[in-house]
């Protein structure tokens, strides 16, 4: 044969065997002719993406040049230059380089995965050519058949390796073809010549695989003498054949360490010469391999079986079946350092060394549907195929088989499980019901015989405990050598929205169908919104199936009315997915009455959202993370829930929230009546609002006591783990939610948007109370409005804490309609009139809440003696009178500006009891809110002043009231000067809405005001108490 002819004959050769390279066939013919007609051996690189047939075409050649008498061997090794990136991988490299160099059993060394070495390989390999030697940095001596480095005192040194007349043939894959420019610029310049592979189209490959099964089965059908039929696929083209092989084609992965024909022997091949053989299948029968919800079975002798059940997968199609699957990224990390080890331990027998074997003992943890008992099974292969257990027994077990009928037994059924094992492994889910409490003494007693079993067994066991996250660390603490014989904690964390996608497309193809492309965005949408951390139902693969099984359902009942749809393939409509409602910000905030503050914060907070989604959707990604978490400080009735639910539902029109729901809280929501169980409650509450927005009201009670303080470690521990999944809102009175974050320094950090709720001023207190009068069907007249706008300048100007507010307004309306009401049914009035409120009604209202049963001269008779007091008394009451007269004519008035008082007397002289009369008239006329006095003393102000709390601050609490504090002689003391200077404060800022009396010895309290002029005229009126003898009454002006 001549040259030509045998370049014709190699290139169709190569191209029967293969397709879609006609170009490179053609330029490695011409090579590998030019090179064996001169009798030379030469150093190639060839390059391409995967499965491209690289190395299969190099092994062909050899074969027909060899079959021609124009090579002395067929064979040619391999070195996979991937495999030595690890601790000592260099040695073992040079170790299998010298041997392969050194064999004249081949005529070629073919280097694959060239683009996976390590520096230090690539650049001892650029210095290899035929017949040579390649010098090494070093001296080495060979030990056991392995190279290691020389020592002064070693005698026969090597310090180069001699390259027999060898092909030297370097295979490099890539997905980007420039990866590879750059590498042959600076890499492997010893070679003589590139050669390129193109990519194979889909259509290629399929055939390629329909090539290769076909050419297995006749191989196999030839061995074994048996009839293998492949089941047909209903309304598959003749083109593609089989349904197995339309399978195959469709689960093929490009990126797995597989080639095309690798494939074909893992998943057909080898497990059906297996099955045939295990099976004692005779010659002649028959075998039908078909697919069943994508996966092969078999079927003979009228029996069925799994087929990939007969495989015994090599080391690189376990390495196949865990790249297949998606996440579980610590566990390919984990099981890769377990090979390197294994590796390492191999190299240190041969030099021998003394080897280690380090604990395989593992715990799964995660939630459910993570994948943790299919990775358990491939665990079990993966350390099989290394050859680290010493049978093949894989057992499955729960608590359900640890129980017995005779609990005498436990422990030697739990002994029987783990002998069933020895020697492979033993995989245990829910691994924390063995053990549940620390009463449980079944549990503790599996727990110790399980202990003890892997003690006894440690170098021919490895167990697997699988479970939830918490609960397998609640577990671990019942009994401490349980941590220290599971010391490999693999965390199986919930899929990533993405990874969800990929395992909904590979759900739908096993249940025969397919998803349409513009539903990818939808659905991983969905999967991001549904994905919470630390609920254990919705990250996970059982979630995935229930959308496509639903998805399913609806499809085929749309196909029952629209034959027109695709059979197999589900579209946008079938999986329900939500349209978002349009959300008009402005529109929202309308309705809302005053709080421009809180308007222009959720404005802004608004429109740097929407920026933000603005640069994603042109896909300019920027590192904005914005911490929401809020402070809403008020008075109660401000508005502080209502815009809670406004920010909830703005922030989840954004798509900022996976669920949505807002989550009302207090106090009692978190703290526990029995000991112990505040945080297990604090952090189940919590837990109810992830993916929504959880509002804590009167958020500064939980800082009154340890349980309460217990309750807010918890929830800072919660905000930092779940930042990402909750949007916390804390809310209470301005001052005390200061004090609040004082309590823990962590706080403020966690909480950067603070909001101030004011009080509403008259209009606006005005304008609540008229929306809601005309929302009940009521309208007002004309002096009825003029009526209700006086009732709430008045209200306004007399308010405390709870005054201006709209709470205050609804029950403020809801009386008033019940005033109207009384009066319609009381008197005859035209049906124009029915719904009307009016002046009168209003001012029947106002003057219905004071205690009009009240009588000043019926209580004085309770006083004895004391005309003094009694005068005084009556007094106070003209000028509130006077006062109150002034007000309804619209005059103006300095009248009782400061209603403060004076008290000085012995104790026991009726101060008291005075001023509670007192208390009680102010009370009946509207003055103050409450009947009783408040009595402040001495060691309280002292004791809150110690702990931070200023004298304001107490007052505070007592707007509305008449307040008592004894023994004033010690604002006497140096020390006092703050409490004098908060008192004025106070006095200034509440001067007709409190009624403060200082109260002490004459002559003490003379010194007082003497040494604190500012306090006189703030103090106007004065009582003298003298041992019920004598009382003097002076007003001081």
């Amino acid at each position: 044969m001549d040259r030509d002819e045998l370049k014709l004959y190699l290139e169709k050769k190569l191209n029967k065997e293969f397709i879609g390279q006609r170009e490179f066939f053609k330029e490695i013919s011409e090579y590998f002719i030019n090179k064996v007609e001169n009798n030379e051996k030469g150093i190639l690189v060839i390059a391409g993406h995967k499965n491209t047939f690289k190395k299969a075409s190099i092994k062909t050649i050899f074969e027909e040049l060899y079959e021609k008498n124009l090579m002395k061997n067929k064979n040619v090794d391999e070195i996979d230059l991937a495999s030595y990136n690890f601790n000592m991988g260099y040695n073992a490299f040079l170790t299998d380089l010298y041997e392969k160099l050194d064999n004249d059993k081949s005529d070629g060394l073919m280097f694959k995965n060239t683009e996976k070495a390590s520096e230090e390989v690539i650049k001892l390999l650029s210095n290899i050519y035929p017949n040579t030697c390649i010098q090494l940095n070093n001296d080495y001596i060979i030990k056991n058949k392995f190279l290691v480095e020389a020592k002064v005192q070693d005698k026969n040194k090597i310090n180069k390796i001699v390259c027999h007349n060898k092909f030297f043939i370097f295979i490099y894959n890539y997905e980007d073809k420039n990866e590879f420019d750059d590498f042959s610029q600076l890499s492997l310049k010893n070679r003589e010549k590139i050669f390129y592979t193109r990519e194979l189209t889909q259509k290629e490959k399929n055939i390629i695989i329909r090539k290769k099964l076909i050419n297995e089965i006749e191989k196999i059908k030839s061995d074994f003498g048996v009839q293998v039929l492949l089941g047909f696929k209903d309304n598959v083209n003749e083109k593609e054949v089989f349904g197995v092989c339309q399978y195959l084609q469709k689960n093929f992965n490009k990126n797995s360490g597989f080639d095309i024909t690798e494939y074909i022997y893992y998943k057909v091949s080898d497990p059906l010469r297996n099955f045939i053989l295990k099976e004692s299948i005779e010659e002649g029968e028959k075998i039908l391999i078909y697919v069943n919800h994508n996966r092969l079975y078999c079927k003979a002798n009228n029996e069925i079986y799994r087929l990939n059940k007969y495989s015994t997968p090599t080391l690189d199609d376990v390495r196949y079946k865990l790249e297949s699957i998606i996440g579980v990224k610590q566990l390919k990390e984990f099981l890769l350092n377990i090979e390197n080890n294994y590796k390492v331990q191999k190299i240190r027998e041969k030099l021998g060394l003394r080897t280690s074997r380090i604990s395989l003992n593992m715990i799964f943890a995660g939630n459910a549907g993570t994948g943790k008992t299919n990775a358990a099974r491939i665990t079990y292969e993966y350390l099989n195929a290394l050859g680290l257990l010493s049978t093949g027994v894989f057992i499955e077990v729960s608590k359900a088989d640890f129980i017995t009928e005779n609990v005498n037994e436990t422990a030697k059924r739990t002994n029987d499980i783990i002998n069933s094992a020895i020697g492979g492994v033993l995989f245990i889910d829910e691994a924390y019901a063995l053990c549940e409490s620390e009463d449980d003494k079944v549990g503790k007693e599996i727990v110790d015989a399980l202990l003890k079993g892997i003690e006894d067994n440690r170098n021919n066991l490895t167990v697997i405990l699988a479970g939830y996250e918490k609960d397998m660390e609640e577990f671990l603490s019942f009994n401490q050598g349980l941590k220290s014989r599971f010391p490999n904690i693999i965390h199986f964390e919930d899929y990533k929205p993405e990874e969800m996608y990929e395992i909904a497309m590979q759900i739908a193809k096993a249940k025969g169908y397919r998803i349409a492309k513009n539903v990818k965005n939808d659905l991983i949408d969905l999967f991001a919104r549904n994905q919470l951390t630390g609920k254990n139902d919705l990250g996970n693969a059982r979630f995935v199936r229930n959308i496509i099984e639903n998805a399913i359902i609806y499809s085929s009942r749309k196909y029952l009315t629209n034959n027109k749809s695709e059979i197999d393939l589900l579209e946008r409509e079938d999986f329900n997915f939500k349209a978002s409602a349009k959300f008009d910000l402005e529109e929202k905030l309308k309705d809302i009455i005053g709080l421009e503050n809180v308007k222009n914060l959720l404005r802004s907070q608004y429109k740097l959202l929407v920026a933000q989604e603005k640069r994603k959707s042109v896909g300019v990604n920027t590192e904005i993370e914005q911490n929401l978490n809020m402070v809403f400080a008020g008075n109660p009735g401000t508005g502080k829930t209502s815009i809670a639910r406004l920010v909830a539902q703005m922030l989840n029109s954004m798509g900022l929230l996976k669920v949505g729901q807002l989550v009302e809280t207090d106090r009692s929501s978190f703290v526990a009546n029995i000991p112990g169980e505040t945080a297990k409650k604090t952090e189940e509450k919590f837990k109810e609002a992830l993916g929504g927005v959880l509002f804590i009201d009167e958020a500064y009670t939980l800082a009154n006591d340890s349980l309460g303080r217990e309750a807010i470690e918890t929830l800072l521990k919660l905000i930092e783990d779940y930042s990402r999944e909750v949007i916390v809102i804390l809310a209470g009175y301005e001052q005390d939610m200061e004090e609040f974050f004082d309590v823990n320094i962590g706080l403020r950090s966690r909480f950067p948007l603070w909001t101030n709720f004011e009080d509403y001023n008259p209009n606006e207190l005005l304008e609540m109370a008229i929306r809601l009068v005309e929302s009940k069907g009521f309208k007002l007249s004309k002096n009825g409005y003029i009526a209700l706008k006086k009732s709430f300048v008045d209200i306004y100007e007399n308010s405390d804490a709870q005054s201006g507010n709209g709470r205050m307004v609804r029950n403020y309306v809801e009386n008033l309609i019940r005033v109207q009401s009384i009066r319609i049914a009381e008197e005859d009035i035209s049906v124009y009139e029915m719904n009307l409120i009016t002046s009168k009604d209003i001012e029947k209202l106002n003057t219905s809440q004071y205690d009009n049963e009240f009588d000043l001269e019926e209580r004085l008779k309770d006083l004895i003696g004391n005309e003094e007091a009694k005068e005084f008394l009556r007094n106070q009451y003209k000028l509130m009178r006077v006062k109150e007269k002034r007000k309804k004519l619209g005059l103006s008035t300095d009248i009782t500006r400061y209603m403060n008082i004076i008290f000085t007397g012995e104790i026991g002289t009726g101060k008291k009891t005075v001023l509670n009369i007192l208390s009680e008239t102010l009370y009946s006329m509207g003055v103050v809110k409450a009947k009783n006095i408040v009595e402040i003393n001495k060691e309280e102000i002292i004791d809150n002043m110690k702990n931070g709390v200023s004298f304001e601050d107490i007052l505070n609490k007592q707007i509305g009231k008449v307040v008592y504090i004894d023994s004033a002689e010690f604002l006497l003391q140096d020390t006092s000067n703050r409490i004098i200077k908060d008192l004025i404060k106070f006095i200034d800022k509440n001067s007709n809405k409190i009624v403060l009396t200082l109260s002490g010895k004459s002559k003490n309290i003379k010194k007082l005001m003497k040494s604190n002029p500012e306090l006189n005229y703030r103090f106007p009126s004065m009582l003298n108490f003298e041992d019920y003898k004598k009382m003097i009454y002076l007003i001081w002006h």
